[in-house]
């Protein structure tokens, strides 16, 4: 149901009770028209000049003219060592020399309550 069919149906339900017609559909779109253009120059004067559309797009395209391109995905590195040297990693974990391995006994003292 579109917009012309509610409001006759609804003008015939007022027309049935005694009630007052409803109000045309679109009977109000150019007074809301006035009122957004109103509101517009009314923003236009109170806003300051900065933050005005103009200059707020100015900003922006020269702030996008300006900025350096990031490279995502890359961040800066120092300066790689020459293929010629050997890259020098710390060791990941303790030694194997410090590594236990368990033992049976070991293994049951774990589950011993008694220590």
């Amino acid at each position: 149901m579109n917009a012309s069919q509610q409001h006759m149906l609804d003008a015939y339900r007022a027309a049935q009770r005694g009630e007052i017609a409803p109000v045309l559909p679109g009977a109000g779109d150019a007074r809301a028209v006035r009122e957004i253009r109103s509101w517009l120059r009314f923003r236009a004067v109170v806003t300051a000049p900065a933050d005005r559309f103009p200059a707020r797009f100015r900003r922006a395209v020269r702030r996008a003219l300006t900025r350096r391109p990031v490279r995502l995905g890359h961040p800066r590195r120092a300066a790689l060592p020459t293929p010629s040297e050997p890259l020098h990693h710390p060791p990941l974990g303790p030694s194997s020399a410090s590594v236990s391995t368990p033992t049976m006994t070991g293994l049951a003292r774990l589950g011993d309550p008694c220590g």
